[in-house]
């Protein structure tokens, strides 16, 4: 398996993503045969403490042909990205990343039981990581089959 690093910075935030190349085998069902995934997984970072309870959204950019994935991360800020299907990986492309918190206005977690818009919870990331909008998606990372960037 070959693996490389891939360390995205901006606004104090880092991800690193050691990727690897996993084709999936499928067996001959007659449907459309499974995409090829490629394992990503990592560590968030923001101002220098493991990132926990974020997700991390890869979106498809330019001719990236692929679902994208998500990941949430650990207590240890790690994550492991899963495509739509729940298996590991993502298809090879191109990929905006965003982040996203969703916490009490404090800060703290959502309360066990409750539903976020209930109890007033919000985006606790800035804007410039959180963002969808083709202006704020700034992290972009390109994973090829062969696991190199």
């Amino acid at each position: 398996m070959q693996s490389s690093l891939i360390v995205l910075r901006t606004v104090g935030l880092s991800l690193t993503a050691s990727l690897g190349l996993f084709c999936l085998v499928g067996c001959s069902s007659g449907g459309p045969a499974p995409p090829k995934l490629v394992p990503v997984a990592g560590k968030v970072m923001l101002d220098g403490a493991p990132l926990a309870g974020a997700s991390v959204i890869f979106i498809p950019k330019d001719q990236t042909k692929g679902t994208g994935g998500t990941g949430i991360t650990d207590a240890e800020g790690k994550y492991e990205a899963r495509h739509q299907s729940n298996k590991a990986g993502i298809e090879p492309g191109t990929y905006a990343v965003i982040f996203s918190k969703i916490a009490m206005p404090d800060g703290s977690p959502i309360p066990p039981g409750k539903n976020a818009a209930d109890v007033g919870a919000t985006e606790a990331l800035p804007q410039q990581l959180s963002n969808p909008s083709p202006d704020f998606m700034t992290n972009v990372v390109t994973i090829t089959e062969t696991g190199g960037t």
